[in-house]
């Protein structure tokens, strides 16, 4: 890890405990295909990869908390939730 400035701020970590949301991903995937474009193929798995996840994401759709209510919701309704003991407060 690198030595940081004497009174220099300390860096923060910039996903800690959290998912990167969708823009961060196509941020990330647009400035690795600079990199390729720009100095090589040897950023194109770290490309690859971005466009994977890029992918993923716009599938699962919305954030974790979105994405757990719509399949609670979803399970509620089939009578699923009552079956393995979960009561919502509402």
């Amino acid at each position: 890890m690198p030595r940081q400035q004497p009174g220099a701020p300390k860096r923060k970590p910039r996903f800690q405990n959290r998912e990167p949301t969708l823009v961060e991903i196509e941020e990330a995937t647009l400035y690795s295909a600079y990199l390729v474009e720009k100095l090589g193929e040897q950023y194109a798995p770290i490309m690859d990869r971005l466009v994977i996840e890029l992918e993923e994401a716009r599938k699962r759709g919305g954030s974790p908390t979105e994405r757990s209510k719509r399949i609670l919701d979803e399970a509620e309704a089939d009578g699923r939730l009552a079956a393995v003991n979960i009561t919502r407060k509402r």
